[in-house]
């Protein structure tokens, strides 16, 4: 069975640097929404309103997981049908999913986060601290969302660690 995890939050929460990391460590293939929005508003400004983007993950995710791979998700999958999406892909894919939500307590950190980002994807727009603070997320319902660990990245090799553990304890028992 392949796994699947998922990694959402906000911009400057640490999805990019945590689900990289967990790759690493791993061994899962890392899929980024950024990488494939990006390219898509280089043609169209507009490109990735409707949720093309995160379709076009999911198609990628889906692919690899029914080959057998295991799969990392960065993206901020900040609404209930985004997270919808996922929660089929897990269904459709027949993976053990677990899905993490990336959070701050410490604000000034998550603004100074946000503030010193640099683009890492050729033409990447980095969010500003108002696009973040004004973006729609809608709080996580697990009825609506599923099943979901909160995470706080203000230590991120805390947060590493206890992602780690989640995995470990979510997926171990799991059939390869």
């Amino acid at each position: 069975m392949s796994k699947l995890i998922i990694l959402a939050g906000l911009p400057g929460t640490g999805k990019t640097t945590l689900s990289r990391k967990l790759s690493i460590t791993l061994n899962y293939f890392y899929l980024r929404v950024d990488c494939i929005e990006t390219p898509y508003s280089a043609y169209n400004p507009k490109a990735g309103e409707n949720g093309e983007g995160y379709e076009a993950l999911i198609n990628l995710a889906y692919e690899n997981l029914v080959l057998g791979h295991n799969v990392i998700i960065d993206t901020v999958n900040p609404l209930h049908i985004s997270r919808r999406m996922f929660n089929q892909l897990k269904e459709r894919s027949k993976s053990a999913t677990v899905q993490f939500e990336l959070k701050i307590k410490n604000s000034e950190l998550h603004k100074n986060r946000v503030k010193n980002r640099k683009p890492d994807v050729n033409g990447l727009k980095i969010p500003t601290w108002e696009d973040v603070i004004d973006r729609e997320y809608e709080e996580w319902k697990q009825e609506l969302d599923g099943k979901r660990f909160e995470i706080w990245t203000d230590d991120m090799e805390n947060a590493f660690e206890t992602c780690l553990k989640v995995i470990s304890e979510e997926l171990t028992n799991i059939d390869e």
